[in-house]
């Protein structure tokens, strides 16, 4: 057994050296041993199996206060690949991530998912092609992260529930590494765009941030400490789903009244084309602009229901901070900067001091980017079973 752990502690320091190269490179042994509290011994050998490794280099700088030069350590930014993809309802997103967290590579491809099998296919396809056009080999790619909006249980990765695809049950990862042949991992999309929130914001972290999300439809995620806080089989967060009015219309999850009636797109459409052939939201919010009766009507109880969204949320997991995301908050400015006036407005009064509110930085490339970087906290986290180091 104590042969075990010593084991187990030694690929915990290689995890740790990396992250902290990755983190503050460059950097000396030196500095590595004091900050680890390892030996100089200990921290110079793992230093040396991960420069034979090619996951980090040399680079010499002049010493503090003296005129020799002194190796440093910096990351290896094209030793190891991730790949980030997000499903969305029109469109895919696929993204290459170097080893410093850099998107090199993303694209965006016109395409509706409804057949799952079809859908695998043409992720697949364009992946091998990406890595083909980019001279990559097998060894570099750390493995594939696909987001999308739904119930997904990550440790299997399966969708269990999107309704927006109206996908069940359906073995994602299984399906996408047999066409690729690398490791592969499936989240929940708004999931992933807050740890890529989290990890992007220049600002001092702060411990828990929470993102909600309002476009195809409703959701919220909470980051603690740095971590995707995810409950019992990764369904935390879908407030969408709790109920406003059990008497309410129907819900693809099965209840009546869920909260995304009242604010996700395909639902302001339907109400909309009780009065007017409506093709999408942009035509919705036009409408709105005119000042259509109608039209002000759906928005507005939209923008009422996203406010007591926020609220809810706030007085839930009480964060420091909360950031808003999704088609209404990213492309209608004007819709956004009504739902945070009413906010402010209706926001319980404790608690309105306490957090501070924002959109998101990432944007439409938020997806790609946290599920890329789940790839290589993975890596990092596994090295010794990918690099043998």
């Amino acid at each position: 057994m104590k042969i075990k752990n010593q084991d187990f502690l030694k690929k915990e320091n290689r995890s740790l050296v990396l992250e902290i190269i990755l983190n503050q490179g460059p950097i000396s042994r030196a500095e590595i041993a004091k900050q680890t509290s390892m030996s100089p011994t200990s921290a110079s050998r793992i230093v040396a199996s991960l420069q034979e490794n090619k996951l980090i280099r040399e680079m010499n700088m002049s010493s503090e206060g003296i005129g020799r030069k002194a190796t440093y350590f910096i990351p290896n930014e094209h030793s190891v690949f991730s790949i980030g993809v997000e499903i969305d309802q029109k469109v895919i997103r696929i993204g290459l991530m170097n080893f410093i967290g850099k998107l090199t590579i993303l694209k965006y491809f016109d395409y509706q998912s409804i057949d799952p099998v079809a859908t695998v296919q043409f992720i697949a396809d364009h992946i091998l092609q990406m890595i083909d056009d980019e001279n990559l080999t097998s060894d570099q790619i750390a493995g594939v992260c696909i987001g999308l909006l739904g119930l997904i249980e990550n440790d299997k990765g399966e969708v269990k529930l999107s309704a927006q695809f109206d996908w069940k049950n359906i073995p994602l990862q299984e399906m996408v590494e047999e066409k690729v042949g690398f490791t592969v991992f499936v989240d929940n999309e708004l999931k992933l765009k807050a740890l890529a929130e989290y990890i992007s914001d220049p600002e001092p972290k702060k411990a828990y941030m929470a993102m909600i999300g309002f476009g195809s439809g409703v959701g919220s995620a909470l980051i603690k400490k740095g971590e995707i806080y995810r409950g019992e089989g990764n369904f935390s967060g879908e407030i969408g789903h709790t109920i406003v009015d059990p008497y309410g219309i129907y819900c693809p999850c099965g209840n009546f009244g869920c909260l995304q009636t009242y604010i996700a797109e395909k639902f302001l459409l339907d109400e909309a084309s009780k009065t007017k052939e409506i093709e999408n939201i942009q035509a919705l919010i036009i409408e709105y602009e005119n000042g259509e009766k109608w039209a002000r009507n759906i928005v507005d109880k939209a923008i009422t229901y996203a406010a007591i969204t926020i609220n809810n949320v706030v007085c839930v997991y009480n964060p420091d901070s909360v950031v808003l995301a999704g088609s209404l908050i990213e492309r209608f400015p004007q819709i956004k900067d009504q739902i945070i006036e009413k906010c402010e407005n209706q926001m319980w009064a404790p608690v309105m001091k306490t957090f501070q509110l924002r959109t998101t930085k990432t944007g439409e490339d938020g997806v790609v980017i946290g599920a890329a970087m789940i790839v290589l906290q993975h890596f990092i986290k596994n090295i010794h079973e990918k690099s043998g180091v």
